[in-house]
């Protein structure tokens, strides 16, 4: 009897032990159900949405516009020659007033007239090497080809002489005009007029 009695007592002990165990599982596996299902699905319910303002669009800012200021201009007379080679005759043009104005001034000679009734004192083909200014006296030099493609003639060569010197002499502080020929002085141009000094202004060579 008293073995059997011992027997009930524990299996009573083990029953009470299982159970307690079994409810501390169950306490556990609640637990972790609530906090990892029940309760983020909970939540999710009951927070209340956060309110978002809504901003307008920025408006693109404008960009200041750039404004591209033109070269400034200057007019200068250009001399160019008449039908019969015996008068220069003036035709305004504007250029830029940027770089060496001399030297602008003489391209636009070579360039001719927009003038169909005026005539190119300077063959097409002559290049400026250099064009400076020393003591008032601008120093032109050109390419041997002034020489070589001139028409030739006293009067053509004076036409292309003062086409040059009166053209200059118009821009401040000029006052007169040295031609050289691939950097050195020539006695003509085309046989006629020395050319081993400086030619100032004369105005005698321009039609009235």
């Amino acid at each position: 009897m008293a073995k059997i009695k011992k027997s009930r007592k524990k299996r009573s002990k083990f029953k009470s032990f299982f159970t307690l165990l079994l409810i501390v599982l169950i306490i556990i596996l609640s637990y972790a159900l609530f906090n990892r299902i029940l309760l983020p699905a909970f939540n999710k319910y009951i927070k209340k949405p956060i309110a978002i303002e809504e901003k307008p669009p920025q408006e693109e800012k404008e960009e200041p516009a750039i404004v591209i200021e033109e070269e400034e201009m200057i007019e200068v007379n250009l001399y160019f020659s008449d039908a019969d080679a015996m008068y220069l005759v003036a035709e305004k043009r504007k250029i830029a007033k940027t770089g060496n104005l001399a030297r602008q001034v003489v391209n636009e000679l070579i360039k001719g007239s927009n003038n169909t009734n005026l005539y190119p004192t300077i063959p097409e083909e002559t290049r400026i090497n250099e064009v400076y200014i020393a003591d008032d006296i601008v120093y032109v030099d050109l390419s041997e080809d002034i020489v070589k493609n001139h028409s030739g003639g006293s009067s053509s060569e004076l036409m292309t002489l003062y086409s040059i010197v009166n053209s200059l002499t118009e821009i401040p502080p000029i006052k007169g005009v040295q031609i050289l020929i691939e950097g050195k002085q020539r006695e003509s141009l085309a046989g006629h007029i020395d050319i081993r000094m400086p030619f100032l202004r004369d105005e005698k060579w321009i039609k009235p």
